[in-house]
């Protein structure tokens, strides 16, 4: 009580000092006049000066139209506060503070300058309302203005010890530089809440212009770096006012908050539950998603040990919310670094998303744009995961398992095959576990004999052996396979859709031609299925994964092996077999040798009426006179077969002529060209004959070009001038 008596006798003797030195020296207090000057303008003019300004400051903002009617009214010019009662200076003053936060983005404008004028005269606002006065022109400290302000402020006792040290720099007419009150703020961290607690009381009138928050977040940031040591008290002080700048809409403001909070967190550790803290409350309602995630990826960068290998639920909840996030991601790691927030960020989600289904699906939605260099991260996780939940995956896990393996099959088997190869106790059921994730909707049985059967040499079971990356291991599985196959070993057996599905995979996809030498050397025509096999052994000679000069004899002696009573198999073989029939380009020379080579002794070359037939009945008369020679010779005998059945084999000659394969058709065009010959007593078929022939050599000739393959291997070779002889001759008997 004594000293709020002390204090009002003070301020009443300053405020008397003050009018007598004006009165004494004919001097007025003035923000645009000096001293003498101002003491000649009276009441009026000043109010005149005060309206003037305030018009101009409507023109540019609506929100200064309610004081004309208070501030800046006719029934104010002749009041005197100090004459009001303490209820009308409290509203007094509320409406001053709501005016000089409205005015502060305008600060530095003439408008701003003239309505100050106005309030110093009337309402004294450098004696009663100087806290405000200062607390909303603080962001212009440094300019001239600033100082002019402070010239004529007149401090109360109480606020003496936090401004006080603005007493010298008023008397010395110096700009409050930054250095200045940074090291003041950092003596006196009361002064620095006064500075943070101006601006979020302007954020909370609805002020939002760049200066203010720029302010805020140099001058925090600075007070940040400079203090010497950052202990729990200061932390306790910069964090609610980071909290402070989180809850509020503006983008600027949050940015402005995310960069004091990097500030605070390249200084010290937080402790987990101050870090929970900070990265929901960044998380809650950021006004940009991409910002937010840029401040996330430096907390977690710099405060990486805070909570352990695990993020918690609740934050991780909060980022699922933002549909925009998981992209944004993408695109962060696509530009920068940002391995020490994405590894604890992925592991987390791997953990939760087997009971969670809302974060189940976030992480489906980041796996999908996940770029591949954090893939291994990711699918160690979901592996280690899965072994650790019994396999009991949710659909939602399910999903990820399939995003994952779609968008990073590789590192997905890369990952299956560590985990296998590290499995300690259990080792049978941790491996069926693996072979029901690694066949997880692929059409793969979960308790198929492969996922449990040990290759002894690779410490592992079949199936992740003969699936594995490296080929060694392949090979050594390849032969364990064939060995059960063959019986040679009686401790297991596999079922024959289980054992054609690996055999079918490796003939497929396998690029170790040992491996693949192993799997020919099985019966395969016994153990797959013709309409999974024709294509597959297709595959490896199309495929030029391997050199295919030693594998191709096995290629076809398994696909000759194939039944070939099925008319639906033969047709599938011999569209298989086509583009191989004619000598050409040197690639698949040693394929044509071996097809001619192997028709003979084949049931395919001895089933009555097939086009093969007639190669393998005539295959000694082939003849050694070069490609041209033996090309016209098969094209004969195929042309001859062609005519004999015309209505049953036209239309596989014509899918032979509007095959995707060159080879296919240029073959199909020289026996088209010598059918024609043949067909000559028949005009109508030997016109439509010749017309699809002309048609599919024009198509060869134009895709050719275009591709810049255009050569005698691909075409002369195929198609000797004795074909089109032949049709050009056929032509003119059917139309003589």
């Amino acid at each position: 009580m004594a000293s709020s008596l002390a204090s009002q006798l003070y301020k009443m003797r300053t405020l008397d000092r003050a009018i007598g030195n004006e009165r004494a020296h004919n001097v007025k207090a003035s923000f645009l006049f000096d001293g003498r000057q101002a003491a000649d303008l009276d009441n009026q003019t000043i109010f005149d000066i005060g309206r003037d300004g305030l018009y101009e400051l409507r023109q540019m903002n609506q929100r200064f139209d309610v004081y004309a009617d208070t501030l800046f009214s006719e029934s104010v010019k002749d009041m005197d506060r100090v004459l009001q009662t303490k209820e009308e200076n409290g509203k007094l003053d509320e409406s001053i503070r709501s005016f000089l936060f409205q005015l502060a983005p305008h600060f530095l404008t003439k408008p701003a300058g003239k309505t100050i004028e106005w309030l110093v005269r009337r309402f004294r606002i450098h004696e009663f309302n100087a806290r405000d006065v200062l607390a909303a022109i603080m962001p212009y400290h440094e300019t001239k203005a600033f100082l002019t302000m402070l010239t004529i402020i007149t401090f109360d006792t109480a606020d003496m010890g936090l401004f006080g040290f603005l007493v010298a720099q008023r008397k010395s007419r110096r700009l409050l530089d930054r250095q200045t009150l940074m090291s003041q703020c950092v003596r006196d961290r009361s002064l620095m809440g006064f500075v943070c607690q101006a601006v979020f009381r302007a954020c909370r009138l609805g002020l939002d212009y760049p200066g203010l928050h720029s302010f805020y977040a140099m001058v925090m940031s600075q007070y940040i770096g400079q203090l010497a040591t950052i202990d729990n008290g200061a932390i306790q002080f910069v964090v609610p006012y980071v909290l402070d700048g989180l809850r509020l809409s503006s983008k600027d403001a949050q940015a402005a908050a995310y960069m004091v909070l990097g500030s605070l967190a390249t200084r010290v550790t937080l402790t987990a539950d101050a870090l929970d803290g900070v990265l929901c409350a960044v998380a809650q309602r950021p006004a940009d998603v991409r910002t937010m995630a840029m401040c996330l990826v430096q907390l977690l960068q710099t405060q990486a040990d805070a909570f352990g290998a695990r993020l918690p639920a609740r934050f991780l909840r909060l980022l699922a919310a933002h549909r925009k996030l998981p992209r944004t991601l993408g695109q962060l790691a696509e530009s920068f670094d940002v391995e020490m927030f994405m590894r604890p960020v992925l592991a987390s989600l791997a953990h939760y998303a087997f009971a969670d289904a809302e974060l189940s699906q976030f992480l489906a939605d980041v796996a999908a744009v996940l770029p591949r260099a954090y893939a291994p991260t990711l699918c160690e996780r979901i592996v280690a995961e899965y072994i650790a939940h019994g396999g009991d995956a949710g659909a939602g896990a399910a999903d990820i398992v399939d995003v994952v393996r779609l968008r990073h099959g590789q590192q997905m088997e890369d990952a299956i095959g560590a985990a296998a190869a590290a499995v300690a106790g259990d080792r049978e059921a941790v491996h069926r576990l693996l072979y029901d994730l690694k066949t997880r909707g692929s059409g793969g049985s979960s308790g198929g004999a492969s996922g449990v059967v040990y290759v002894k040499e690779t410490a592992t079971t079949l199936y992740l052996s003969i699936t594995h990356a490296d080929a060694g291991i392949r090979l050594v599985a390849a032969k364990a396979l064939r060995d059960i196959v063959a019986g040679a070993r009686t401790d297991v057996a596999l079922a024959r859709d289980e054992a054609s599905g690996l055999l079918v995979d490796r003939l497929a996809h396998d690029d170790s031609e040992a491996v693949l030498d192993v799997v020919l050397s099985l019966p395969l025509a016994s153990l797959v299925g013709a309409q999974a096999l024709v294509p597959a052994l297709v595959s490896v000679i199309e495929g030029e994964r391997v050199p295919i000069a030693r594998l191709c004899p096995k290629v076809l002696g398994n696909l000759l092996a194939i039944d070939a009573t099925d008319a639906q198999v033969y047709a599938q073989v011999v569209a298989a077999l086509f583009p191989y029939l004619l000598r050409g380009a040197a690639a698949s020379e040693a394929v044509t040798l071996a097809v001619h080579a192997a028709l003979p002794g084949s049931a395919f070359g001895r089933r009555e009426g097939g086009w093969l037939s007639a190669l393998a009945a005539g295959s000694s008369r082939l003849g050694d006179g070069g490609p041209a020679k033996f090309n016209r010779n098969v094209a004969r005998a195929l042309a001859a077969a062609l005519v004999a059945q015309w209505d049953a084999q036209t239309g596989a000659w014509a899918a032979q002529l509007a095959s995707g394969s060159l080879m296919a058709r240029t073959a199909a065009i020289a026996v088209g060209a010598h059918a024609v010959a043949l067909l000559a007593k028949d005009a109508d078929r030997c016109v439509a004959a010749a017309a699809l022939v002309v048609d599919a050599a024009l198509g060869v000739l134009l895709d050719a070009g275009a591709a810049g393959v255009l050569s005698e291997d691909v075409l002369l070779a195929s198609v000797d001038g004795s074909a089109w002889a032949a049709l050009l001759g056929g032509l003119a008997a059917a139309q003589g």
